[in-house]
């Protein structure tokens, strides 16, 4: 079988899926638009980049990065299935060429209409549209549900070394409340927490809030998720789907921190496991940070693999 993917994986969620298929004897071609990256010969280039971008609204690194696109997408041959991870990072000129490459085109929105609408003529070039987004779901029959997964083996016991942990993409709303929750986790005299925040919008936090300009590698953060207790996610605006936090959390055994009430309506939700708060909450009651994870059934767990999505979108 051959299978071709194509997505901007700036965090490498989408590599685990080309790794599992490979595993399964996939022949796999994996289009990352994220590793297309164009480098400025010099200062002058990258100042006539700016310019073009003001006055003729161009833009070097982006006509470069669908120029590779179109190159790689034309000497691709056919294929059993593409799938097209958030449709609305691509050329739709690109997206009809691919088409022509299969007779299974389909598509996975992990971000929500609101944030990544979809292709004009997206009823004529996708076979399937799947969504993560509640809300989507629920306006748009054509949309199929389907989760983001759980990538990572089973926990073992891990030596606990941090009490709470979140990576953050910068975002005002979403930095405000992060603040809000280390300012409460001082309050409780607990100091040992890990916040990042990357590319921050905010200049001025809390003093344990740590503030980076780069993007942390997906190994680095799995193995600081192993180590903590419980892992913070904050949810995006326009935006109902389940981050992959929730998937991790099941795999390492983790409790979770969530400002998306969204979680309270899966079946693996547990008001011990997921404590879901608001904008105005105005503290983390102890009870939630004291007790222990409690596992969830195995049936449910299994819904929520790798090996299901797979199985789920390509019938593998």
């Amino acid at each position: 079988m051959k299978i071709t993917i194509v997505a901007f994986d700036l965090w490498g969620f989408n590599q685990k899926i080309v790794d599992h298929l490979k595993s399964k004897g996939v022949e796999v071609t994996f289009i990352d638009s994220s590793k297309l990256t164009y480098v400025y010969k010099n200062k002058w280039q990258r100042f006539k980049n700016f310019l073009y971008k003001i006055i003729l609204r161009k833009n070097i690194k982006k006509e470069y990065r669908n120029r590779v696109l179109f190159e790689k997408t034309n000497h691709l041959p056919k294929q059993d299935v593409v799938l097209i991870v958030n449709p609305s990072h691509f050329n739709t000129e690109i997206l009809k060429i691919l088409k022509e490459k299969t007779s299974k085109f389909i598509a996975y929105n992990y971000d929500s209409l609101a944030r990544n609408p979809l292709p004009e003529n997206y009823l004529d070039l996708f076979e399937t549209v799947y969504s993560f987004d509640v809300e989507d779901l629920k306006n748009n029959t054509y949309l199929k549900s389907l989760t983001n997964f759980n990538y990572l083996e089973k926990s073992i016991d891990n030596n606990i070394s941090t009490k709470a942990f979140i990576v953050l993409l910068g975002s005002l709303k979403r930095e405000k409340i992060l603040k809000k929750i280390a300012d409460n986790l001082d309050k409780q005299q607990i100091k040992n927490y890990e916040f990042i925040v990357v590319e921050p919008e905010l200049t001025t936090t809390n003093k344990n809030i740590q503030l980076s300009q780069k993007t942390i590698p997906l190994n680095i953060i799995e193995e600081k998720m192993k180590n903590t207790e419980i892992l913070v996610d904050l949810i995006r605006e326009n935006q109902s789907g389940l981050s992959f936090r929730f998937f991790e959390a099941m795999a390492l055994h983790k409790k979770i921190i969530t400002n998306n009430k969204s979680v309270m309506e899966y079946d693996f939700y547990n008001e011990n496991n997921i404590l879901v708060i608001d904008s105005d909450f105005t503290e983390i009651p102890t009870s939630f940070l004291s007790t222990q994870y409690k596992k969830i059934p195995e049936s449910i767990y299994e819904k929520y693999t790798l090996n299901t999505w797979t199985k789920t979108v390509f019938g593998i």
